[in-house]
């Protein structure tokens, strides 16, 4: 992902800092459909992890669970913190490339992602969904958190309105999308359950996020 390498650079500096807000936005993932629907046993893969935070919360309430991310240093981090969440053998932590996600076909019960595909390039949209179903088992869950265009004002712009999703801010590129678009990326290979807007007000932001959940067809 060496295209991505300036964005990458962006994360690290915001981990290193603390300076990664999005870490701390309260959105209701908890109360969605999606673990309303989920067995006891199942087997999560949770990409673009960040600091862990719904990785540790799904391994706390008895799933098993992989988080991804592409900053080794917060994947090293987390690791560290497995033992003292008391969760040794229930989650884990790796450095990956949700574009060629290194699990075998079919590995796990639900992926989730909370605000990744927001930061990939349209070029590269395709890639990721056709990953997404490849390590998905058939009937697996799919969660996916992004940038709704219905946000009145994210930093300096103003998506709803926009004729665009578009966004670029201190060479992070940001998509926020409409439900539509969701649908027509995902609709090969996976069947819409259930999509909402949630509405947050956060520092400088009036984000909106759709919040939409699939089954792998």
């Amino acid at each position: 992902m060496t295209e991505y390498q300036n964005q990458k650079e962006y994360f690290e500096h915001a981990y290193d800092t603390g300076s990664d807000i999005w870490t701390k936005i309260p959105l209701q993932v908890k109360n969605s459909k999606f673990l309303d629907s989920l067995k006891p046993d199942s087997m999560i893969l949770d990409i673009g992890a960040g600091r862990g935070s719904l990785t540790f919360e799904l391994a706390n309430m008895g799933f098993k669970v992989i988080g991804i991310d592409y900053v080794k240093k917060i994947v090293d981090r987390n690791n560290e913190e497995v033992k003292n969440h008391g969760l040794a053998g229930k989650v884990r932590f790796m450095e990956g490339d949700v574009l060629d996600i290194s699990f075998q076909d079919a590995s796990f019960d639900a992926v989730v992602d909370v605000g990744l595909l927001q930061h990939l390039k349209q070029s590269d949209w395709q890639q990721y969904e056709s990953e997404i179903a490849r390590v998905l088992k058939q009937g697996g869950l799919f969660l996916n958190i992004s940038l709704s265009r219905e946000t009145a004002s994210y930093l300096s712009w103003f998506p709803k309105g926009s004729t665009t999703g578009n966004f670029e801010f201190e060479d992070v590129n940001y998509y926020f999308f409409t439900n539509d678009e969701i649908r027509n990326l995902f609709q090969r290979d996976f069947e819409i359950i259930d999509q909402e807007i949630e509405h947050v007000k956060n520092w400088n932001h009036e984000a909106a996020f759709a919040i939409t959940l699939m089954k792998h067809k």
